[in-house]
């Protein structure tokens, strides 16, 4: 291959130029990374509700109220939901910090995903409402779209006066988005459980290869500390029986891991072509999205399969084009369960065998909980943060590591050259993904204010 060959493929490369954060550790990317790495804990004793005859399940990854009140006040319009506010807010931090100002002179993108049909999305009464609110507007209108759609902006209108937690499949997210970027856009809602944010991510790098965008909006938001899931979940016994220190209860690869626990967070990221961000004047991006493998494996709803977490992993390496051998670090899915955690790693060391022992693994959920489809988005900030600033964050709950799963994890961040990540992310219902991201040639440096020594520790 020419160096002019070269140039032309990374002015294709698929980029991430602008993230925003909101989780139940951090409200903001900068404070997020500064939590991963001094192993700042989101999770504590859930007291919004008697959860005592659950049989698991009592931490949970609460957003605390300074940051909820810090959200509230960037996003929060009457008639809003709170999955709705998270979305505006990680948007727009996402959008300020790709420097994207509309209106922009080409179509735009817009992948999400969050918990539906309503707000919440999480009562078995929402799903009854939801489905006699639109079989009563069929039965009514039928196939009329210009009274279909001002029949939803009357219901979004009574809405306004009324709890913002009540179930509707309607949002005025993309809308406003639109009109934040000042273009139409391609939209997309995406429902794959907790591979749904890798999903939304591959999606978005398709759309902007095939050239019909310049832009695109990966955004991704949960809410659902309900009674009614920590009661579903608790049935599966897949939530943390941990008692002790709450901080503790999410603990990936390590021995004692006894479930996952449930978080609400959000995060979005900006996604453009490197041509696209240099014509745009940015000359510094946060990382490449290299290639992926994606599989639905419909063999159980709930376990993951070793072949099929194996099989997603090599295509992903496959489709960036690298080896194994390439690999420098894995931001693992880690989910703190018995069975999640031993199958991802075994997983990993069919595909990566003895170089095992070398790959640093971090965990994020360790210290935030599981935000089911956010979890993919959030999680890639940290891999993107990981390939800019050459630290790899911590798993501070895994004191006491499973031989059976025998990865490597630090309990203090660990400072290398990173070129190449891969990103892991499964959920309920047989869905996988895997995502290799790439440091890029010209990486966002941190601000000035941010950073600090850091000398690795491992296990």
């Amino acid at each position: 291959m020419t160096d002019q060959d070269r140039g032309r493929d990374q002015d294709q490369d698929v980029v991430i130029t602008g993230m925003g954060v909101v989780t139940p550790n951090a409200g903001s990317v900068e404070s997020f990374w500064e939590a991963n790495l001094t192993g700042r804990s989101g999770l504590s004793y859930e007291r919004r509700m008697d959860l005592s005859q659950l049989p698991c399940g009592w931490v949970a990854g609460i957003i605390p109220d300074g940051i909820k009140k810090s959200v509230e006040e960037r996003a929060g319009v009457p008639g809003r939901s709170w999955t709705d506010m998270l979305l505006h807010a990680t948007v727009d931090e996402a959008l300020r910090d790709a420097r994207v100002e509309g209106p922009l002179d080409r179509p735009a993108g817009l992948l999400w995903s969050r918990v539906s049909p309503g707000p919440s999305g999480t009562f078995p009464e929402d799903y009854v409402a939801y489905m006699k609110t639109v079989a009563a507007r069929y039965k009514e209108l039928g196939d009329d779209r210009a009274a279909t759609l001002e029949r939803l902006r009357a219901e979004r209108a009574e809405r306004t006066d009324r709890s913002t937690t009540e179930p509707s499949e309607s949002t005025t997210f993309p809308h406003s988005v639109a009109q934040r970027l000042g273009t139409p856009l391609i939209t997309m809602g995406l429902e794959a459980t907790c591979a749904g944010g890798l999903r939304a991510i591959a999606e978005a790098a398709r759309l902007l290869r095939t050239g019909r965008i310049g832009l695109a909006v990966v955004a991704a938001s949960v809410s659902r500390n309900t009674h009614y899931v920590l009661s579903q979940y608790g049935q599966l016994m897949a939530l943390s029986r941990w008692k002790g220190a709450a901080e503790q209860a999410s603990m990936p690869f390590d021995s004692r891991r006894s479930g996952m626990v449930i978080n609400e967070s959000s995060a979005a990221l900006v996604l453009e072509t490197a041509e696209h961000a240099r014509r745009r004047g940015v000359d510094t991006v946060h990382a490449v999205v290299e290639g992926w493998g994606l599989a639905v494996d419909i063999s159980h709803v709930t376990a993951p399969r070793i072949d099929t977490v194996e099989r997603v992993v090599r295509g992903a390496l496959a489709h960036a084009g690298v080896s194994p051998d390439d690999i420098d670090t894995v931001n693992a899915h880690g989910t703190s369960t018995r069975l999640n955690d031993i199958t991802e790693a075994r997983a990993l060391h069919r595909v990566f065998g003895k170089r095992m022992k070398e790959i640093d693994v971090c965990a994020v959920k360790s210290l935030t909980g599981h935000g089911s489809a956010a979890s993919g988005v959030v999680e890639s900030t940290v891999a993107a943060l990981t390939l800019c600033r050459g630290v790899v964050p911590p798993v501070v709950t895994c004191t006491e590591p499973d031989p059976k799963c025998d990865v490597k994890t630090s309990l203090r961040p660990v400072e290398r050259p990173v070129d190449t990540v891969l990103k892991n992310s499964f959920g309920f219902g047989g869905q996988y993904a895997s995502m290799v991201f790439r440091r890029p040639p010209n990486p966002r440096r941190a601000p000035a204010t941010s950073g600090s020594e850091h000398v690795g520790a491992e296990h």
